[in-house]
């Protein structure tokens, strides 16, 4: 979900250090709920020293009818942390089931001010065409959802986001105006989403498929400053090979369609899909990709993860070209905060072309 190189934290990890509101992770593996914070430090030339805390606290709700099983496992996450450029950085994701699974509620806020940059669209943009940027993001948005039958949820969903104090470091395509969204403004969207999951545990599947269609409506009319349609298709699965070992595969299909501000474009790259290659260095109106990976046992509370993935952004299908197709591959370990739960701290490294990144989240990938 979110990603730094986080030096200190990684130590922490490593050497079991990692505290939990009794102070240390939490050894009963029984427990149905349970909160860990993890300190965070980290340094990049873009923040210099930074200092911060992620939390995650997870429970379950209850099952009132005798012929309905335990509801899934529930979580809410947050972070924050503060740079030596007086930079502030303020998230929360939850994924809440209420009791017996008849509603299903996720969402997520952020309040955000990071330096960030832009290298132009498409799928073949170089280094030299970087461009600094500076902006303020507030987003909020939440998710409803009913079950119908035993693994299908259907409801809708509403997005929130504006983007405001923009400031340009460099000469180039942003401060001349000529990029949809350059001056910020406002993104407001209602839409609908289908959700089929037979997943055993969402935080961290053994077994079951997932997938998941939502779209997004912008419209000046909801308040906002464009009008584009965003089209959103997931689908996972995961299936265990031998005892704990566990491949899992996840594909994802992003089109939009209008109007489109650079920064709510199709991506390639991040802490979720091609690791390895930085969130917004590759972006255009759609993106299709696609990755597997293999999860393993290694000793008591540690696990390993190997995977790779293909993926590209694009503009018209005759884009997608084998010479600009973007890979990824790389590996990484896993700390099971809560075992019974598959609650694990993650530390991956990804590799992609020309370029590598450090991962550290709460949560797997996908």
């Amino acid at each position: 979900m979110y990603s730094r190189l986080l030096i200190s934290s990684v130590l922490l990890l490593l050497l079991g250090l990692s505290r939990s509101h009794a102070g240390v992770l939490p050894t009963d593996t029984t427990k149905k709920e349970g909160f860990t914070v993890i300190p965070l430090f980290y340094y990049t030339p873009d923040t210099r020293f930074a200092l911060g805390a992620a939390g995650v606290y997870y429970f379950r709700t209850k099952s009132t009818r005798d012929s309905v099983p335990e509801p899934r496992l529930s979580y809410i996450q947050a972070l924050g942390d503060y740079t030596q450029n007086n930079q502030l950085d303020l998230w929360s994701v939850w994924s809440v089931f209420t009791n017996n699974e008849d509603y299903l509620l996720r969402g997520e806020m952020r309040y955000r001010n990071f330096p960030d940059r832009y290298y132009g669209v498409g799928n073949n943009s170089s280094e030299a065409d970087m461009e600094r940027y500076y902006y303020d993001l507030m987003s909020f948005k939440a998710l409803f959802m009913k079950r119908f039958g035993k693994h299908l949820f259907a409801g809708f969903d509403y997005n929130l986001r504006r983007e405001y104090n923009f400031e340009y470091y460099d000469d180039k395509n942003l401060v001349l105006g000529n990029v949809p969204g350059y001056a910020g403004g406002i993104g407001s969207a209602f839409g609908g989403v289908v959700s089929f999951d037979s997943r055993d545990n969402v935080i961290n599947a053994f077994k079951g498929r997932f997938f998941e269609f939502s779209s997004y409506f912008y419209n000046k009319a909801f308040g906002g400053s464009f009008n584009f349609v965003a089209l959103n298709g997931i689908y996972n699965s995961y299936t265990e090979v031998r005892p704990g070992w566990i491949l899992a595969t996840n594909s994802r299909l992003n089109l939009n369609f209008g109007e489109v501000p650079f920064l709510d474009m199709a991506k390639a790259g991040g802490e979720e899909m091609l690791r390895g290659y930085a969130a917004n260095r590759y972006r255009d109106h759609h993106f299709i990709g696609s990755q597997a990976e293999l999860r393993l046992p290694l000793y008591k509370r540690f696990g390993a993860v190997a995977f790779v993935g293909l993926g590209e952004v694009f503009r018209e299908p005759a884009d997608l070209r084998l010479d600009l197709l973007k890979y990824s591959f790389g590996g990484g370990l896993r700390y099971a905060m809560n075992k019974s739960e598959r609650l694990n701290i993650r530390l991956d490294y990804g590799i992609g072309r020309g370029s590598s990144s450090f991962y550290f989240s709460v949560t797997e990938a996908f």
